[in-house]
């Protein structure tokens, strides 16, 4: 199962414009991260995101959406449950292609979500 988690990560960090791509599970405790280098701002927003990543979720649900976008520090990061206990981030810069990184999140939430299943 985590080999293939790490390539759908691989595959979703391809994407120009994508920053960083983290799963995390629903706590905020991250499980596998995509980022290139360091770079003091991603690391300070994949902190903010652990701490809030649960009340996101409860957020998202209450309001029944499947997925959440939002800008933070220069940066577009969308959030989509992957799993009844993980959720998938990525972590793009403004100038990527928005529809994209949307569409390639939500699938491999999809496809994390069918490997949990397993």
């Amino acid at each position: 199962m985590v080999k293939g988690i790490e390539d759908i990560l691989d595959e979703l960090y391809e994407i120009e414009g994508m920053e960083a791509c983290i799963l995390y599970r629903i706590d905020g405790m991250p499980i596998a991260i995509r980022v290139l280098g360091y770079k003091e701002h991603l690391l300070e927003t994949i902190f903010w995101l652990g701490k809030h990543v649960k009340h996101v979720l409860g957020e998202m649900n209450r309001d029944g959406l499947r997925e959440t976008i939002f800008y933070f520090r220069n940066n577009r990061i969308l959030i989509t449950p992957s799993s009844k206990s993980t959720v998938l981030v990525a972590i793009a810069t403004v100038e990527a292609n928005q529809q994209l990184v949307s569409l390639e999140t939500l699938r491999a939430a999809k496809t994390i979500y069918n490997y949990s299943i397993k």
